[in-house]
């Protein structure tokens, strides 16, 4: 028989519509983008993975870290870094 907790909503874990593999493998996208810091990351693709659909996925991921990235692909492998800020840079105050 189960047993029933009360909890506040900020107490758990928040639902996900996505199942263990599909988040297992938006986490993985999200570290490679992580793990390339300020550097450039180079992703070499297995013979079963589209370009496009890797492209895809590093966008994706980058949007759930809040991020910009460039993409841009080259003898099927695919390469990305954060964005540079364009402008001007801001005034110091003072």
């Amino acid at each position: 028989m189960p047993t029933m907790h009360k909890r506040k909503l900020s107490e758990v874990p928040k639902p996900s519509r996505v199942s263990r593999a599909i988040r297992e493998k938006q986490e993985l996208y999200e570290d490679f983008i992580k793990a390339a810091g300020a550097e450039v990351g180079e992703l070499e693709l297995d013979s079963d993975e589209a370009v496009r659909a890797v492209k895809v996925r590093i966008r994706r991921a980058a949007t759930r870290l809040g991020t910009d990235v460039e993409i841009w692909d080259s003898d099927g492998k695919v390469y990305f870094s954060r964005a540079q800020r364009r402008g001007r840079p801001r005034k110091a105050d003072g």
